[in-house]
């Protein structure tokens, strides 16, 4: 599968904004961007599976947070706008 430009394009964005995001979310620690929903299996309390002779602990936690939509969202807008521009 051949990488284009425009898909390395959104790429970027899409990672980018969910970096800037989270950090944002972190840093605002008393307003509504940082209220975050986790979800998945927490590493306090992961999926344990003992086959006797190997013990696998499996756990996977995806945090999201208000300020990570909003640069999502604004990612994908600028990405929209902008990729008419782009060969």
């Amino acid at each position: 599968m051949k990488m284009t430009r425009k898909g390395f394009i959104f790429g970027v964005l899409i990672i980018g904004s969910l970096i800037i995001g989270g950090y944002i979310g972190q840093h605002t620690s008393s307003s509504l961007l940082s209220y975050t929903i986790s979800m998945g299996f927490d590493h306090e309390a992961p999926l344990m599976l003992d086959l006797i002779f190997i013990k696998l602990s499996l756990g996977l936690t995806l945090n999201v947070s208000i300020a990570q939509i909003i640069t999502l969202f604004s990612a994908i807008v600028l990405y929209v706008i902008f990729s008419r521009f782009i060969d």
